[in-house]
This record gives structure tokens, C-alpha cells and sequence, in this order.
């Protein structure tokens, strides 16, 4: 599970790249050769995968019984979100100023 949330996190990354502009960066994130006008809409189609994919495991989790863990993952969906908008604020906040 532990690469699965790696894997999410080196997605926001590179969304955060690509969307301030740091394409290369993005795409050495990624270790992918895409055009840049198809990347950050690549990169925000995997994450909103990622979130479903967490949703749908907790639900399941939840169905089966197995509250605590369906809450763990939502907790860590949760906490990655927040990672997520606060990087998105600090690679923006400089173009903004």
C-alpha cells in the first residue's frame, strides 16, 4: 500500500510542476515523455483515479466490516489532499505576487 500512496504523491508533485509552469521537472517526476500541453491534464486525470480508487477501497473495506481501515484510508486520502493544496499554494504563491 505504501507504493500506491508514493505513487499519488509523486503525481502531485508533478501536477503541482506542471501547473506552475515546471515541465520538465514534472515530466522527470514522472519519468514520462508527453507533450506539454497533454501533461497537467494527464496529471489531474490520475489523480482524480487515485482519489476514486481510495473511495471505492474504503467503501469496500466498509462493507466488509472493517471500519477502522476504511477509516485509515480515508484519514490518508484526507491528509494527501491537504499535502496536495498546500504545495499547490507554495508553487503558485511566487507567480501570484
Amino acid at each position: 500500500m505504501k507504493g500506491f500512496f508514493k505513487k499519488f504523491e509523486d503525481t502531485m508533485a508533478a501536477i503541482a510542476f506542471a501547473e506552475a509552469g515546471e515541465f520538465e521537472t514534472a515530466k522527470e517526476i514522472l519519468k514520462e515523455k508527453q507533450s506539454s500541453d497533454n501533461q497537467i491534464q494527464h496529471l489531474r486525470c490520475g489523480a482524480v483515479r487515485t482519489i476514486n480508487n481510495l473511495t471505492s477501497m474504503a467503501m469496500l473495506f466498509e462493507k466488509a466490516g472493517k471500519h477502522e481501515i476504511a477509516v485509515e484510508i480515508l484519514q490518508e486520502a484526507e491528509n494527501m489532499l491537504r499535502e496536495i493544496k498546500k504545495n499547490y499554494q507554495k508553487f503558485l504563491s511566487p507567480a501570484m505576487s
